[in-house]
């Protein structure tokens, strides 16, 4: 499945506001503790991560999110994900664009990464 299309006239087609992420979020993979990637925006139903190769699909997967929260410090939140699009970084980068949604994800956490994204964030 291939990323949503925008143009600047274009109705986001997605179901939740996204926040794009300005501080340095990790996602690791839960099972090898490896990095796979950053976060690049939030919402409440998922978020995109800049992937360092293609993630497998389909299917889900569990992650850590490791992120500066403003009166925690770092938190690091587990989330159960499924990836729902992916594509190759336009800029000629080795990344991956990758949408995700959240399959599995305790609301105390998700309202960890909703206070993270409001203070780091652009709306």
């Amino acid at each position: 499945m291939s990323a949503p299309q925008s143009s600047p006239s274009a109705i986001d087609p997605r179901r939740s506001r996204r926040t794009r992420f300005i501080a340095l979020a990790k996602i690791y993979d839960h099972a090898s503790h490896k990095v796979i990637g950053y976060l690049g925006d939030i919402a409440t139903g998922g978020m995109m991560l800049h992937a360092h190769e293609r993630l497998s699909t389909p299917g889900s997967r569990l992650v850590t999110i490791h992120l500066p929260h403003p009166d925690k410090g770092m938190v690091a939140i587990d989330a159960g994900i499924r990836v729902a699009w992916q594509q190759k970084d336009p800029g000629g980068l080795r990344q991956q664009h990758v949408g995700c949604e959240f399959v599995a994800l305790d609301p105390t956490d998700r309202l960890l990464l909703l206070q993270t994204a409001r203070a780091y964030g652009i709306a």
